[in-house]
């Protein structure tokens, strides 16, 4: 049987903490091929649980401490809003979860997976859970957990984990942690908290994740999260097993629906986003930061805009952007740029890319199209990324989408 295999992107890794400094959109179509061809890799590593009660405070934090970079500013604190009851509605899990945060369903038949992110995009809830009728012991599941972990973070600044800590409930906690680069250039130690368990023939991982400096101001809140999450082993996540047509393994295909205008609501923007694509938005005051991932989770469309009065030549843009790729991506494995291409409409694309780890430790060749650009007062960046073997057959479609896109400068960013 063969599986079809989805990344991250999402990543709590990069787009969390994403904060572009300058940003862009264009109409010519991108060109460039990746230098690296994904490579396919190993069987499944089981997936991480998490807890259903009782979780304990962890007395150790990770070793990294955070530290500030540059001049300017702290870290937004991460914004949790009352409680309220989520169900999901396979009736496998339910969790109370901050109203206020946003949710990101990557979901697919055989695998839960779900994550909320608060306003600021600093902090985090992931929920894991798979199916699997073999009994683990505690031991096993600890090793699922760090493998888990390894396998998602081990290429991000200063990961560790510690040993995993038995709960009074059964579950295992394993704290870790990485740095992470803020939109300032703001280095900041990130903690997780992560528990695995297994009820019945479900195994999964709860994990909370917030900047360590903030961690002491969180840990009542994130605790009542965590001892309302519980798990019903008789209901069925459902729909099968994925069986495409050959062998071995394969990444899941970006799936593109229909286009559909997406406008801002504050009119800054317009662009057209298929229609069977997520939103998250981590937009702050000032600034616009919007990702929206398909289905299979594979594919990502980025728009960052602010407002800066600056007049900046071509090259100052470019040295911003290449800036930005570099300290939010040049840790990840065969990460690379290309020069810049000045576009028709006076954006410029960079070329940039990196090999992604997809569910199973598949390995896959990321290919990002960024178009930097200027207009009155406002910065943009509209980003493209999609796994480069996909790239020739989702070129129409991207560039298509890439040219639907206006900026309206003389409106303000809220």
């Amino acid at each position: 049987m063969s599986h079809n295999y989805r990344l991250w992107l999402f990543s709590l890794v990069g787009l969390f903490l994403l904060a572009l400094t300058a940003c862009g959109g264009g109409s010519a179509a991108p060109t460039a091929v990746p230098t690296t061809e994904p490579t396919q890799a190993v069987a499944l590593p089981t997936r991480t649980p998490r807890p259903t009660v009782a979780p304990a405070r962890p007395t150790a934090t990770p070793r990294p401490s955070p530290t500030t970079a540059g001049q300017s500013g702290q870290l937004a604190l991460v914004e949790i809003g009352s409680l309220k009851t989520y169900d999901h509605p396979s009736g496998v899990f339910k969790i109370d979860v901050p109203n206020n945060w946003t949710l990101q369903d990557n979901s697919s038949r055989e695998e839960l997976l779900l994550i909320w992110t608060d306003p600021t995009g600093n902090g985090a809830i992931l929920v894991n859970i798979f199916e699997d009728s073999r009994s683990y012991s505690d031991s096993q599941l600890a090793k699922l957990l760090t493998d888990f972990l390894e396998e998602r973070f081990g290429q991000q600044p200063d990961f560790s984990y510690d040993d995993a800590r038995p709960q009074s409930d059964g579950s295992q906690l394993v704290v870790w942690s990485y740095t992470a680069t803020a939109g300032n250039n703001i280095q900041t130690t990130m903690l997780g908290n992560s528990f695995v368990e297994q009820r019945g023939d479900k195994v999964s991982i709860l994990t909370t994740l917030v900047p360590e400096e903030q961690f002491e101001t969180l840990v009542s809140q994130t605790d009542k999260i965590i001892n309302t999450y519980r798990i019903n082993p008789s209901a069925a996540i459902g729909g099968g097993s994925n069986t495409p047509a050959a062998g071995g393994t394969v990444l899941a295909p970006v799936q593109v629906g229909r286009l559909r205008t997406f406008n801002h609501p504050s009119g800054v923007f317009q662009i057209d986003i298929p229609e069977n694509w997520s939103l998250t938005d981590n937009s702050r005051p000032g600034e616009l930061i919007l990702v929206w991932n398909d289905p299979s989770n594979n594919a990502a469309i980025i728009v960052d805009i602010l407002e800066d009065s600056t007049v900046y030549s071509d090259d100052q843009l470019v040295d911003k952007m290449v800036s930005f790729l570099q300290s939010s991506f040049g840790n990840q494995p065969d990460f690379f740029y290309e020069n810049p291409k000045p576009q028709s409409d006076g954006s410029i694309l960079i070329v940039w890319g990196f090999t992604a780890t997809a569910s199973n430790n598949v390995q896959a060749s990321m290919l990002g199209n960024s178009f930097i650009e200027q207009r009155g007062n406002k910065l943009s960046v509209l980003t493209t990324l999609v796994p480069a073997e996909q790239f020739d057959a989702l070129v129409s479609r991207t560039d298509e989408i890439i040219n639907t896109y206006r900026i309206y400068p003389d409106l303000r960013v809220p």
